[in-house]
């Protein structure tokens, strides 16, 4: 998710949604830059908006299978 995918989509889009109008000037949604989608439920650009999910966390999926092993994991 480096250039900026589904994962990162979510993160801003809630980012957005928590501040205040006033000092809001935009958001981007960089899933709409790549072409393969790493997480499912993410959100999506309709008529130049875009919202964040009411789902818990950040309202996405991630697909283990085009993510691929992790690189760390804690036990």
């Amino acid at each position: 998710d480096s250039w900026g995918g589904d994962i990162t989509t979510a993160a801003i889009a809630h980012l957005a949604h928590s501040t205040p109008a006033e000092f809001l000037f935009t958001a981007t949604d960089f899933n709409s830059y790549v072409t393969v989608s790493m997480a499912e439920g993410a959100p999506q650009r309709v008529n130049g908006r875009m919202a964040a999910s009411t789902a818990p966390g950040l309202g996405i999926r991630p697909r283990p299978d085009v993510l691929g092993s992790p690189v760390l994991a804690i036990e």
